[in-house]
């Protein structure tokens, strides 16, 4: 059975626009500038928090999200934000984002009423901490 390319959109019916899941950018203003409008309030918080953890953090775009080396990676789904978190440490902190729909190593987004800034920076302390010990040896 053949796919049609409408797998890749979805409307959104309160604006009446197009998402597009898959991002061609280059550089992480231009993945920004992709971002659906009802998207960018969630992305903002997020990246934040991400920016947050280490403000000298280089961000940039791989894998077609937005990537910050060693400590996670963000994107804009066709109806929610993906935070991608080392899954070690993610399993310790899912019961601490009650209707956040979890992966193995994602939380999936779909209001701001569901990012709790408090617990989602002290993930990423955990995930920053993790990833020091495992470079330490």
């Amino acid at each position: 059975m053949r796919r049609s390319v409408a797998h890749d959109v979805v409307r959104n019916p309160e604006t009446a626009t197009t998402l597009t899941m898959k991002r061609e950018a280059a550089t992480p203003a231009d993945y920004l500038t992709q971002v659906p409008e009802v998207q960018r309030p969630l992305i903002d918080v997020l990246r934040s928090a991400i920016l947050s953890i280490d403000p000298d953090l280089e961000e940039g775009v791989r894998y077609g999200m937005l990537d910050y080396p060693g400590l996670a990676n963000l994107a804009a789904q066709k109806s929610y934000v993906a935070l991608y978190v080392m899954p070690a440490v993610l399993a310790k902190f899912t019961d601490r984002f009650p209707g956040v729909s979890c992966g193995k190593s994602c939380l999936r987004f779909h209001r701001l009423d569901q990012i709790n800034e408090a617990v989602l920076v002290e993930m990423l302390q955990a995930v920053r901490g993790a990833r020091r010990s495992d470079e330490a040896g």
